[in-house]
């Protein structure tokens, strides 16, 4: 084999490889249940006060219905006691959670997603602009 078509060869197999190994966007990612690790309120760890029984999670469910998102279901143990509609825009890195229990439990986060590790901090309303939240990926 010539050097032209072993080149050609190395660059086609760097190209599947690179394809191939891109990574997962954060609708991807946070497909599946996450449990609520820490709470910070102003920088001050509040997850005592908001997770007393270390038994918090939110499950995001892909529907593909659903432009730019899907359903989710939030709640302690086995009970399920929110759910709405979730929404990512990646321009703004935002993640909107639009919830069946009204108005007012909606909310806006930035979200990263680092593995199994999940970092949201709160956007839009003051109340939220105080928080972050931790989640660590259960399945």
């Amino acid at each position: 084999m010539n050097r032209n078509k072993l080149g050609l060869m190395l660059i086609i197999s760097l190209i599947f490889i690179y394809t191939c190994s891109e990574e997962l966007s954060v609708t991807e990612k946070i497909i599946g249940k996450w449990e609520m690790i820490k709470v910070k309120e102003l920088s001050e760890d509040v997850t005592e006060r908001h997770n007393p029984d270390k038994n918090r999670w939110i499950r995001f469910i892909e529907d593909r219905n659903i432009e730019r998102g899907g359903l989710f279901e939030s709640g302690r143990d086995n009970v399920k006691e929110n759910s709405g509609k979730w929404f990512y825009d990646k321009n703004e890195n935002e993640l909107y959670l639009d919830s069946d229990a009204g108005e007012d439990d909606d909310s806006y986060w930035s979200v990263t997603v680092e593995g199994n590790t999940m970092l949201w901090k709160g956007r839009k309303f003051e109340f939220n602009k105080r928080f972050e939240i931790e989640y660590k990926k259960t399945n």
